[in-house]
């Protein structure tokens, strides 16, 4: 009956361990969200815990290749003797007939400990035609009125 009980508790806590209703990659976090059309807010709450999230668990180097995954594009900060993994801020666009969408997150490391997390941050931006959906303020641009071209003009002979 003990072994019984302890299989349980065991396979319990197993299970806690890996949350199967949270995304474990980057790529799962953009494919789990409706990024068109969620509220912002929700959206910018979930960017910012599921990033912290995976990237406190992985690990500098795996975060920085699953960004790379992702589809974001990485600029680092100088090295220095104190701080010899620099800064990597990395960013991601995206474009719908409807909205672009802008992602950033910016990843520091603790000096002390290689390859770790010290800091994330994120931002989230949304323009969308009208703005009804823009996140986190509207944005008067071209898109509102679809004033885009829907093809490039000529250019000019010279």
């Amino acid at each position: 009956m003990r072994t019984i009980l302890m299989a349980c508790l065991v396979a319990g806590l197993g299970a806690c361990a890996h949350d199967p209703h949270k995304p474990q990659t980057l790529v799962d976090m953009h494919a789990w969200n409706d990024w068109q059309y969620e509220r912002g807010e929700k959206l910018y709450a979930v960017l910012a815990n599921d990033v912290s999230r995976i990237a406190r668990k992985n690990g500098r180097a795996a975060t920085l290749g699953q960004l790379g995954e992702a589809g974001y594009e990485c600029q680092y900060g100088e090295a220095h003797a104190d701080y010899p993994e620099p800064m990597a801020v990395c960013t991601r666009s995206f474009a719908t007939r409807a909205c672009q969408l802008d992602w950033e997150v910016t990843l520091t490391s603790d000096p002390a400990r290689p390859d770790s997390i010290e800091t994330t941050d994120v931002d989230f931006r949304r323009d969308c035609v009208s703005t009804g959906r823009d996140w986190p303020v509207p944005i008067e641009s071209a898109i509102d009125d679809q004033l885009a071209p829907a093809v490039l003009e000529p250019a000019a002979p010279q």
